[in-house]
């Protein structure tokens, strides 16, 4: 059986991107032909994967970004002749047999006045849920499952159990812990909704209690204004986009991601499989993956039991044992999915 991925951007540029790429290399270990249709490619894949890069879209609205891209996707079937082949979408497209659903439902729960752009939005949901082809519906996490169900109780015979993704080995050389200076990480390219305003809230009072505490940034632009004061970055280091994490992992004792809405959250993971202390918020999937030892409070909560949670971790560096699971394991989990389709 030829396996059919298909993502927009292929490679290691995000999360979802991550887990469509190390998903495809672990099947084509497994014995399975895999292809990936993707708008471009980002990273280059082993060799018994076969990249077809559909050109760009626009990229919004996001929308009618999905629109094009499904357009692609399907013009690109229907001219495919293969005798069997699954397709395993982790986009917005109607032409698949499994989707994999990575990030949060759109407007869940509803709010704001009707607009054509929801309307659009909600029909592409739905389209990729319920098309006449989709097999199975695949969360990553127990958040989603639970989301899936409320809002299309309909979804129920075709829902899976989560997959949560894997975590890549990450080699790091820390320093030794100096309790005058704690380092607090946080890491997100859609800053906004994943917490820094809340973790720079909480180290303005920490810094109040340890003059030297600092803050490690990475996943956004330097030049990017998240709301600090000049004379603040003194102790505050912007690492920017990392394409070799361990270089943030490695300047931080503890990481804060205090999301509000986060339907995973690949760096809650990757930092507790080091033996990073973690607290996140509790609208974090990543919070409920019984395989990672991390603490969480709702987002909503008042900041001093959050500054009080992070005195508390900082009492547990290099104390907390580093968890691990592997891509192989999602793999196998999606091995045993496509074979009971077939």
């Amino acid at each position: 059986m030829e396996i059919i991925q298909v993502v927009k951007r292929f490679g290691l540029c995000g999360g979802m991107e991550e887990y469509a790429f190390r998903l495809t290399e672990e099947l084509s270990k497994f014995g399975y032909k895999v292809k990936v249709l993707c708008e471009f490619q980002v990273t280059q894949a082993n060799q018994q994967v076969q990249v077809i890069q559909l050109g760009k879209s626009l990229e919004k609205p996001r929308w009618f970004s999905h629109v094009q891209f499904s357009n692609k996707v399907s013009k690109w079937l229907k001219n495919y002749e293969s005798k069997s082949h699954l397709i395993h979408s982790h986009e917005r497209i109607y032409s698949h047999h499994i989707t994999t659903v990575h990030s949060t439902l759109f407007n869940f729960p509803k709010k704001g006045l009707p607009s054509f752009r929801k309307y659009m939005n909600e029909n592409l949901e739905k389209r990729e849920l319920f098309s006449k082809n989709v097999k199975k519906i695949v969360p990553v996490s127990k958040i989603i499952s639970e989301q899936i169900k409320t809002k299309f109780p309909e979804s129920e015979s075709r829902l899976s159990y989560p997959i949560p993704p894997g975590v890549n080995k990450i080699n790091i050389k820390k320093n030794e812990y100096d309790a005058t200076s704690p380092v607090i990480g946080f890491m997100g390219k859609e800053w906004k909704r994943k917490g820094l305003p809340k973790v720079i809230e909480i180290w303005r009072e920490i810094q109040k209690k340890i003059p030297l505490a600092k803050l490690c940034l990475a996943g956004f632009p330097t030049s990017e204004e998240v709301g600090l004061e000049s004379y603040e970055f003194e102790n505050v280091k912007t690492l920017g986009y990392v394409t070799d994490k361990s270089i943030f992992y490695e300047q931080i004792d503890i990481l804060l991601h205090p999301a509000k809405k986060e339907a995973y959250g690949m760096v809650i993971a990757e930092a507790s499989s080091l033996g990073i202390p973690v607290l996140c918020s509790n609208k974090c999937g990543a919070a409920f993956d019984n395989l990672f030892n991390v603490q969480s409070l709702s987002d909503e909560e008042d900041t001093t039991k959050w500054i009080h949670q992070v005195e508390n971790l900082f009492s547990k560096v290099n104390n907390i044992p580093p968890s691990s699971t592997s891509w192989k394991r999602v793999a196998e989990s999606y091995v045993q999915l496509y074979e009971k389709l077939n």
